[in-house]
């Protein structure tokens, strides 16, 4: 039992960047309805994310060996997510009602459960030394993007501040690590940018909370800005050469 809790011996970055970058797909396409609503293109791109989720699923399933704890979440929440997806992709093409309602309440349900299992499995899978850096950068911006969609009370920008510094010094970590790491391969540029740009975003987070109007983006660009960074990210996760 304690075998199949602890992270595989030989970590699978391809299979943990596609489990993670589905999760952050979901959420981006959460916060999109907010920031950015109707862009085609915004949609095609966190649908391809999504897609990640049935690829994760099987890769994670073709291992060798016993799978592990965190494969496991991966395989079924990627699972989950595709089998949501056929079940939307039937309904709009046989212009069924009832199997439209019916996928649409199975992916509010099922949706978040299956990109959690998603996300928890694929930072279980990372190299040890990433998964810290990956898990408070991410995960606090998604708290911060969270709370951001709710009242605004002094409470909930309590909880934004913590958020957003959790994700800001995640993002430190993972440019830090990306410097020290000689040589520097094309991963580690791209995997810096990404947390230079998903940093300047918690950091304009701060600013709202604490000097609110002294600086003003977008809702678009803020969109684009966390795309950016979640793309940047992924290719370098699935770039064959990594580090």
């Amino acid at each position: 039992m304690s075998g199949f809790l602890t992270p595989p011996a030989t970590p699978h970055i391809r299979t943990a960047t596609a489990s993670i970058a589905t999760a952050v797909a979901v959420a981006l396409s959460v916060f999109a309805a907010a920031l950015i609503p109707g862009s085609v293109l915004y949609s095609v791109l966190t649908a391809g994310g999504v897609a990640l989720g049935a690829a994760s699923g099987i890769a994670a399933l073709r291992h060798r060996g016993g799978l592990r704890l965190f494969q496991w979440l991966s395989a079924l929440g990627g699972i989950i997510i595709l089998l949501l997806g056929i079940v939307v992709a039937i309904a709009k093409v046989g212009a069924s009602a009832k199997l439209a309602t019916m996928g649409l309440m199975a992916s509010y349900y099922l949706m978040p459960s299956a990109a959690l299992a998603c996300y928890i499995g694929g930072i279980g899978q990372l190299p040890a030394k990433w998964m810290a850096p990956a898990f408070m950068s991410t995960a606090g911006a998604g708290a911060a993007g969270w709370f951001s969609l709710g009242a605004d009370t002094g409470f909930v920008r309590f909880l934004i501040v913590l958020a957003a510094a959790f994700s800001l010094i995640g993002c430190v970590l993972t440019v830090r690590e990306c410097v020290v790491t000689q040589p520097r391969p094309v991963a580690a540029w791209l995997l810096a940018l990404a947390a230079l740009l998903l940093g300047a975003m918690m950091l304009y987070t701060l600013s709202i909370v604490f000097l609110p109007g002294l600086v003003w983006l977008q809702p678009t660009m803020v969109a684009w800005t966390l795309m950016a960074a979640g793309v940047c990210a992924t290719i370098a996760g699935m770039l064959p050469r990594r580090f």
